[in-house]
């Protein structure tokens, strides 16, 4: 399988759903011998303690004695008991090990499909992100990576890089995604785009490739081990890292010892290595150098923004589905599509764009617009479907 040159990584911890956060330094993190398990009852700390008279529970809190209640027959009743069905609706999490996978099954060529039909427009085709949306696959060997001031290139946090266990992905999968419309996708296709996605990272299960025909189950992704897996350490919050005592005599001289500094002052502006010039109405406006020394703002027409600042704004937050239909999404450019909606009028079009409506996201999902500049982007749409 061919590699994918990707950047700009990012990827969603809420994903992992794991019982410790504090990561380590990336690929040599499994030297560590206090990682977090995949399995809650091999981890290096569990249970309560006694400590100082008092019971210490894993967390780190103080256990304390609750009082008994004594209540007559029936006495405060509420509701009705949950039934098994109830239950289960509401116990949908999956711990590392895998318990608490649902039944399902897909294979890859399928979840490939699935995939392309409700993640591409936000993940790309092949895992590499569209527009400013999270990247999932590449990034191996990256996470020792520094980003600093000079251009350097930092980690690159995907599944296949930084993710320790696979099978939390699949809550995260059912219960958030697509994000125009989650909960949509079934068991079976849930497991179908996992399993697109391990192929994508090129992960090995027990030495061998992932074919497109290999079936992705519970079992299967249960043998799933991760390059980071062991890259997350294990926190016992009962006992304190630092274990230091406050000095009240005989202290050390601070002023006699080397203190590291940052290589840059942070306080002092700092001038971009590129010039790069600034334009107004296409042209660009030059100083005595032949660039702009500082930004020349652009006149706006109404709607709030320009036509290149539309488009622009267009194409990030929008045309992952507006431009490819997806999530039924009229098409820009498709007259027949737009023709209805048009007829509708201004002032609903913009209630919708920002409000939200049907499977469109308020503002397409980002809140950072302005009002102004999300009317200017159902200008530009109209504009180019009439």
């Amino acid at each position: 399988m061919s590699k994918f040159v990707v950047r700009n990584l990012t990827l969603t911890l809420g994903a992992l759903a794991l019982s410790a956060s504090a990561v380590c330094a990336g690929e040599t993190a499994h030297k560590k011998a206090n990682y977090t398990p995949a399995d809650p009852a091999h981890y290096p700390y569990h249970g309560i303690v006694k400590k100082d008279g008092k019971s210490i529970n894993i967390d780190g809190s103080v256990v304390r004695k609750t009082a008994k209640v004594h209540l007559k027959k029936g006495q405060l009743k509420l509701g009705k008991d949950a039934t098994a069905k109830e239950i289960a609706g509401w116990n949908v999490d999956v711990r590392p090990d895998g318990k608490g996978l649902p039944p399902g099954k897909m294979t890859v060529e399928q979840g490939a499909e699935v995939f392309s039909n409700n993640c591409a427009m936000c993940h790309g085709d092949f895992g590499e992100g569209a527009g400013k949306n999270p990247v999932l696959v590449g990034g191996k060997g990256t996470l020792k990576n520094q980003a600093r001031t000079g251009g350097e290139d930092g980690p690159e946090k995907t599944l296949g890089s930084y993710a320790p266990y696979i099978a939390p992905f699949f809550w995260y999968i059912k219960m958030a995604m697509p994000l125009p419309t989650p909960k949509k996708l079934t068991n079976d296709q849930v497991y179908g785009i996992i399993g697109y996605l391990l192929q994508l990272n090129e992960i090995k299960v027990d030495g061998k490739d992932i074919e497109d025909d290999t079936v992705i189950d519970a079992n299967f992704l249960k043998k799933v081990h991760l390059p980071n897996e062991k890259g997350f350490e294990y926190n016992d919050l009962r006992h304190p890292y630092s274990k230091g005592k406050r000095c009240m005599k005989d202290c050390v001289d601070m002023k006699k010892m080397k203190v590291m500094h940052i290589a840059i002052d942070a306080t002092s502006s700092i001038k971009p290595a590129v010039k790069v010039p600034r334009y107004n109405c296409a042209k660009p406006i030059l100083n005595g150098e032949g660039f702009a020394s500082a930004e020349v703002p652009l006149p706006a027409p109404k709607g709030g923004a320009s036509n290149g600042a539309a488009a622009s704004a267009y194409k990030s937050s929008c045309a992952g589905c507006h431009a490819s239909g997806a999530a039924g999404a009229p098409v820009v450019g498709d007259k027949g599509a737009w023709a209805s909606r048009i007829k509708e009028g201004t002032k609903t079009l913009y209630e919708h764009a920002i409000k939200g409506f049907n499977g469109m996201p308020p503002k397409g999902g980002n809140m950072n617009l302005k009002d102004d500049q999300v009317k200017a982007i159902v200008d530009y749409m109209v504009n180019k479907s009439k």
